[in-house]
């Protein structure tokens, strides 16, 4: 641990001192990425690769320089334009005063005449030196060329470098995957690609959804009448690059505007409240379904990785941030190394659907269950639900109650949670129709109805009623008396109502008998009991479960008998002895539904 921390330490410092060298290098790495299709398809035309680069570099220098171009005459404008708005401005600040400023000054006045002031204060307020005069201006030529050099040469040593990795791309990632070894080939080159695809449809996804954002904008301001309505709408659109302080500047900066420019103050709500419906619509509408909420980061993450890389390398690591980010949480899905950013800064914590339900029920929050379900059994059925998310829940809660990780007392709260989380699905899940039928039919395979046409055809010479009183049988789903059997077979119930099955739940022991039970009355019909599904025994209980095995069998012959073997849980009794009683030993409640599903079909 040790270790780690003193090797992250000397990477931020090393970032820290390098910020002169590598971030231009890390910009150049970037706009080589978006910039690489580009080339790509200019390469396959017939332009070759040098050619290619440089003509795609070369576009990508021309448009951001028309966009200086565009940007610098239009704050000019706006420059020569502020003298006719110096009297507003005034005015405004003047009224501002009066109502924030006069009244502290009053209250210190008065302050000022209760408690005297020291005569030292008073003489070192009255013998005050004056302030020293400021420096002869320089020369302007040399101001202007000083101001401009920085950002000439560094936009000057960018496009250089973006020349030679687009020229050198396949180079570079042989001498990444060489650096990697040969062990970790697969991995650095899903790695790579998958960084580099992501990165660069998310950078063009976000290009194109900040300008549109730009313009419409720009004519949104100039409906409600704001000068120059072309600038702020390229400002509002170019902010967007910069997570969140980019937003908030450009806001700002509009609203600062509009109240500069109009003696009231109509103009500037109405261009702050276009602003915030477009940005609103933005976030919530557009980005959603154009490359997801956070591009695979979580919200916290996007704002910690701008502050990091914002601290470490200035205005340009903010503008880095979301893209270098990025590319090392995708990096960290197959580099070990790099796994904790992933989980850290990642969109999804890395805790499967199931480990975090094991996680809401330890802390006895079924509600939290209930909200994260309820999307899940929108898109799927309940039984599928239970298939991947709750029953390696228990699985997990199982396993840890067996190595005495978990007390009684939290076993039983995990219990609670989730049969109270299921009882509230089951009242608010959507009705069953014809599509999730056909759905979990199909997950009955062929080999499976081959395998039970001659049992079946053998239980159905016993049926006591007739085949049209399978459409309203029963299925029975029993298990041992015990809180693991009885929470799995109210579990499959509810996945069987969720078809329209009318399924019941019972407990099977020493003194299980017909009284209470669904059993075959004396005349057929409905209310018989068609299949019975077993809760799949643990290696402690299977004496208990093959008496009890045998008593459903006994009690209904003409039935057919599964056993459900969750394929999560430690400690299951061998399959081979279990097998004997039952006719069929399934793995999944959607196995259960479909098997059921298909027996009630009619006979072709």
């Amino acid at each position: 641990m040790a270790a780690r921390i003193i090797a992250a330490t000397c990477i931020v410092a090393l970032l820290y001192v390098g910020r002169e060298v590598l971030a231009p290098l890390a910009l150049a790495a970037v706009l080589s990425l978006v910039l690489a299709p580009l080339k790509r398809r200019l390469a396959g035309r017939g332009l070759g690769h040098a050619a290619g680069a440089a003509v795609s570099v070369l576009l990508a220098a021309g448009s951001i320089a028309l966009a200086a171009v565009f940007l610098t005459s239009q704050f000019v404008d706006v420059a020569s334009d502020m003298p006719r708005y110096r009297q507003a401005v005034r005015a405004k600040l003047q009224r501002a005063r009066d109502v924030v400023i006069r009244p502290l000054e009053r209250i210190r006045s008065d302050i000022v005449q209760v408690v005297p002031q020291a005569p030292a204060a008073r003489s070192q307020g009255r013998d005050a030196a004056p302030r020293a005069a400021t420096p002869a201006e320089q020369d302007a030529t040399t101001v202007l060329i000083s101001s401009v050099w920085g950002p000439l040469s560094k936009a000057g040593m960018v496009l250089v470098l973006l020349v030679f990795i687009l020229l050198g791309h396949e180079t570079i990632r042989e001498r990444v995957i060489r650096l990697a070894g040969e062990a970790e080939v697969g991995g650095t080159i899903q790695a790579i690609e998958d960084a580099a695809q992501g990165v660069s449809r998310y950078l063009f996804s976000q290009f194109v959804v900040n300008a549109t954002f730009g313009v419409v904008l720009g004519i949104a301001l100039w409906a409600v009448g704001i000068p120059n309505p072309a600038l702020w709408g390229a400002l509002g659109g170019l902010s967007r690059f910069v997570p969140y302080v980019g937003a908030l500047g450009a806001g700002t900066a509009i609203a600062a505007f509009a109240a500069a420019v109009d003696p009231g103050w109509s103009l500037m709500f109405w261009s702050i409240g276009s602003f915030l419906v477009l940005s609103g619509l933005v976030a919530h509408f557009v980005e959603p379904q154009v490359y997801g909420h956070t591009a695979g980061l979580a919200p916290l993450g996007v704002v910690l990785s701008a502050i990091f890389w914002g601290s470490v390398w200035g205005p340009l690591g903010l503008l880095l941030s979301t893209p270098m980010t990025l590319c090392l949480v995708v990096a960290g899905r197959y580099i070990r190394a790099l796994e904790p950013i992933t989980v850290m800064f990642g969109e999804t914590p890395g805790l499967s659907e199931g480990l975090r339900l094991y996680q809401q029920a330890l802390s006895g929050d079924p509600q939290n269950i209930v909200r994260a379900g309820r999307p899940y059994l929108r898109r799927s059925n309940f039984a599928r639900y239970c298939d991947q998310v709750v029953l390696p829940a228990l699985a997990l809660a199982l396993a840890d109650a067996r190595q005495s990780r978990i007390g009684k007392e939290q076993q039983e709260r995990v219990r609670l949670s989730i049969r109270e989380a299921a009882r509230e699905l089951a009242r608010t899940s959507p009705g069953v129709d014809a599509s999730r039928r056909r759905r979990s039919s199909s997950l009955l395979d062929a080999d499976i109805g081959a395998h039970l046409k001659q049992v079946h055809e053998t239980r159905m010479s016993l049926w006591p009623g007739s085949r049209a009183d399978l459409q309203s049988s029963v299925v029975l789903c029993a298990g041992l008396r015990n809180e693991r059997d009885e929470l799995i077979s109210e579990l499959l119930a509810q996945a069987l109502r969720d078809e329209g099955i009318e399924a019941r739940t019972v407990s099977v022991d020493a003194t299980w008998g017909y009284a209470g039970l669904p059993g075959p009355p004396a005349g057929g019909g409905s209310g018989l009991v068609s299949t019975v599904v077993l809760a799949y025994p643990l290696v402690e209980d299977h004496e208990a479960w093959q008496s009890a095995s045998l008593k459903v069998r006994d009690a209904y012959p003409y039935a057919m008998v599964l056993a459900v073997k969750p394929p999560y849980q430690e400690g299951l009794a061998d399959e081979m002895l279990v097998r004997g009683p039952v006719d069929l030993v399934v793995r999944s409640f959607s196995e259960v539904v479909a098997f059921v599903l298909a027996l009630r079909a009619p006979a072709p």
